[in-house]
């Protein structure tokens, strides 16, 4: 999909994949949040972060949370949802190229980075290995049916996440819906 795909799912519906109600969403999210750790974080960064559903339960946890998303719109209604909290910032921007440098200790990549196009997902890796602190965790689940809209699976990212060599596989929870990994940076 592209961005204006995205874009444009976001002004037909406001909330097309189900986030704020599905239940593989609440479930997506729990799993995710217990991954992630309590924190607190210092710098957080969140690739996809949409319409700010799983932003909100993770901000409490981080001093300062980035979001960033290419649809306005989306970022638009998270802005909304995340309005009144210290530190959190939703950005409008294309991964990897307007993804705010800086040193983050947690990066959350929840079913964004199998859209990405073989030479956006090795740029994205670099960005985030030149961006996570040496013991940060980056959490990546993605939905694990294969799509046309998308180049890559959940396995295909996955599999390649687990094989850079600055990143330490920690946890891997596994369902039929979804993969979910937490990787340390050596």
């Amino acid at each position: 999909m592209t961005a204006a795909e995205f874009e444009a799912r976001y002004r037909a519906e406001g909330d097309p994949w189900g986030y704020e109600k599905d239940p593989y969403e609440r479930a997506k999210y729990a799993a995710t949040l217990d991954a992630c750790g309590t924190g607190p974080f210092a710098r957080a960064l969140e690739l996809g972060g949409s319409i700010g559903v799983f932003s909100r339960l993770l901000a409490p946890r981080c001093r300062s949370l980035v979001t960033i998303d290419g649809s306005p719109t989306a970022v638009a209604a998270a802005r909304r949802r995340l309005a009144g909290r210290d530190g959190v910032t939703a950005a409008v921007g294309r991964i990897p190229a307007d993804i705010p440098r800086g040193g983050y200790d947690l990066v959350v990549a929840s079913e964004i980075l199998y859209y990405l196009s073989p030479a956006e997902l090795d740029q994205t890796l670099a960005v985030i290995g030149g961006c996570l602190v040496a013991g940060g965790r980056l959490v990546a689940v993605h939905w694990r049916p294969a799509g046309p809209e998308r180049p890559f699976d959940a396995a295909a990212v996955h599999d390649r996440l687990r094989r850079l060599p600055w990143l330490e596989p920690a946890i891997r929870d596994a369902t039929d819906q979804y993969l979910l990994d937490v990787l340390e940076r050596r």
